[in-house]
């Protein structure tokens, strides 16, 4: 089987490159990692290897914008020694407050789980990577609960985008923008893609536009196509940050005020996924997308009623009266 097709998928990667830096008690320098940690060591190359650097460095940047602390450690007689920093990631930072307690019957909710995620989870590749640190004279605990993540996706574009971030590939596909009857081809290089207000967004250099544009998963028609030969080196940059500022500034940039029926099932639903009292009937919060947002709120009909902004208000009412002439009715 070649390299090609024997690739370890990205998350299965982060899963190893995360278990590693966990078990490890004196951290790891990047040589280690890249010689001994699943998905790396597959493709390691003694002579240098810059695209498994590129890849090492974008997934730092990434497990950092899950929110997950990698420490480095400069040892005093090596500083300025960039290749030996060690990398590593403190249990401390995710250990329960000394405040935080439990009663018998969550406890046992608790041991429930960590039994099915230990049993479903702790796979002989973890735990090879784990001896192959082991090999290295680096300290690391053993009894690990892991589990190697599989990130699940409706989107039928997701896999292919993914191999395209992997591979710094070109890919086109077909992309339907709201308010348009007809979709249009697109010939981009995928920069980062990320999962924000359970939606997959993709980050790509259009080549059409000669410009970044973000793309909306749920809006590509076709399964993205790799064009043949074709690569698009990327610079080393934080693309997973930035695309996050970009939606983080878009929802602060709108806001959306609604009016809730008292008793409904919009009252119980929107109010959790806002941060509401499930008591409130008068709900605001910030949106990155009125078309997704005038999709989500048509199916409650009339118990919801859009206060502000007027475009939220008439993108409803329109998929109201399309909805009721479907159907034969009046609005």
């Amino acid at each position: 089987m070649s390299r090609a097709e024997n690739r370890i998928k990205k998350e299965d990667r982060l899963f190893s490159l995360i278990l590693a830096l966990v078990s490890s008690r004196e951290g790891l320098t990047k040589n280690d990692i890249l010689k001994t940690v699943r998905g790396y060591s597959d493709i390691f190359d003694y002579n240098g290897n810059t695209a498994l650097d590129k890849m090492f460095e974008r997934d730092k940047d990434e497990i950092r914008s899950m929110g997950v602390i990698i420490d480095t450690l400069e040892l005093p007689e090596e500083e300025g020694q960039t290749h030996n920093i060690r990398y590593s990631i403190s249990r401390k930072n995710y250990d329960f407050p000394d405040d935080v307690t439990f009663t018998s019957d969550e406890l046992t909710l608790l041991n429930v789980a960590a039994n099915a995620w230990r049993e479903a989870s702790l796979s002989s590749d973890s735990r090879h990577a784990l001896t192959k640190i082991k090999s290295l004279g680096v300290s690391a605990s053993d009894p690990l609960i892991g589990v190697a993540p599989h990130i699940r996706t409706n989107d039928r574009a997701f896999n292919a985008i993914e191999d395209a971030l992997e591979n710094e590939l070109i890919i086109t596909f077909n992309y339907l923008k709201p308010g348009q009857s007809k979709s249009q081809l697109r010939t981009v290089s995928p920069l980062a893609m990320l999962s924000w207000g359970g939606l997959w967004y993709v980050l790509a250099f259009d080549f059409e536009a000669q410009a970044e544009r973000t793309f909306l998963l749920k809006r590509i028609v076709s399964v993205p196509v790799r064009v043949p030969q074709k690569t698009h080196p990327r610079p080393s940059e934080n693309y997973v940050r930035r695309l996050q500022s970009e939606l983080e500034e878009l929802t602060r940039a709108n806001s959306a005020s609604l009016k809730l029926l008292s008793g409904s099932d919009a009252q119980l639903r929107l109010t959790s996924k806002y941060g509401y009292s499930s008591e409130e009937t008068s709900i605001t919060f910030g949106f990155s997308d009125l078309e997704l947002l005038a999709d989500e709120l048509v199916v409650f009909g009339n118990q919801v009623s859009v206060v502000s902004p007027s475009e939220l208000a008439e993108a409803v009412r329109a998929r109201l009266e399309l909805i009721s002439s479907q159907h034969g009715g009046e609005q």
